[in-house]
């Protein structure tokens, strides 16, 4: 009689979007996996590189931990919706195939909902590395609001999705928009907003954004479509605003997370401190 294969269930699961990523997938799959109990869903709907070569060797080297979905899909959107119909993990994170989680991270996403079990989605911090220029900065999430979401063309919002999880138990049926290829994922920032979500925020750092050529992006869109795709935002948000006091309100917000950034950064530069001179101290 043959032996069945045992399944293993994952509190984590990673949405990894491996499109034409060959030269990346290597650091970014292993950002993911060497954390064994977290679980690396490849959505490699069709490369024109090794891509696909890559994301089936990384399945048959970790054949529990790894699952590769290769259903053909017409925007990242979709395809994530596909990598969401075959995750198991109760929390949901999306991590671009040329980015990667900094070690430790989702070991201390899993911590912090299990601290907090009336968290629905986890906000965390990271780093936006430009590959071309070598220019890289520290990226807080903002604090979300309606007001928050619906001034974000004033630059209110700062949303790093390489560090957003949420609680795919809590709402099962809620899918990214297939037909909006341009803010997919504020889009479904704001669904989970308006389906009540009760946001967290860490200030540790869990992932590198790296910006080159290749990355997932608005560029390329018309002026005029990136204006219809925020209307349509805000009608979703139910969120009307005065033009008159926006920019006012967006300039306030901008100030808001500048102040909140630098205190973040006294705050690390003076723990460091500390322990530099508790180590000198000690000697």
């Amino acid at each position: 009689m043959s032996k069945r294969r045992i399944v293993p269930r994952f509190e984590i699961s990673v949405l990894m979007l491996a499109k034409d990523k060959a030269k990346y997938l290597g650091l970014a799959s292993h950002s993911v996996i060497e954390a064994k109990d977290v679980e690396l869903v490849l959505v490699e709907p069709g490369s024109n590189d090794d891509s696909r070569k890559i994301c089936e060797k990384l399945k048959q080297d970790h054949l529990q931990q790894v699952s590769l979905v290769t259903k053909s899909d017409l925007s990242a959107a979709e395809g994530l919706n596909n990598g969401l119909a075959a995750a198991r993990g109760s929390i949901i994170g999306v991590l671009n195939g040329d980015d990667v989680y900094l070690p430790g991270a989702l070991r201390h996403v899993s911590d912090y909902f299990a601290c907090n079990p009336h968290v629905d989605v986890l906000l965390g911090c990271g780093f936006l590395v430009n590959q071309n220029s070598g220019k890289w900065k520290f990226v807080m999430p903002s604090k979300i609001s309606r007001r928050v979401l619906g001034l974000s063309q004033y630059g209110s919002l700062t949303f790093f999705h390489q560090g957003m999880f949420f609680r795919s138990s809590k709402f099962p049926d809620l899918k990214f928009n297939p037909n909006n290829q341009i803010n997919w994922d504020k889009e479904f920032l704001i669904e989970l907003w308006n389906r009540g979500a009760r946001f967290g925020y860490c200030d540790i750092p869990v992932a590198i954004f790296r910006l080159n050529e290749d990355s997932i992006s608005s560029r390329g869109f018309s002026k005029s479509a990136i204006d219809a795709n925020t209307a349509q935002l805000s009608d979703l948000l139910q969120f009307k605003s005065s033009d008159l006091l926006a920019s006012l309100f967006g300039y306030s917000y901008r100030i808001t997370k500048a102040l909140s950034l630098a205190r973040h950064t006294l705050k690390v530069h003076m723990s460091s401190f500390q322990m530099s001179a508790s180590h000198v101290e000690d000697k």
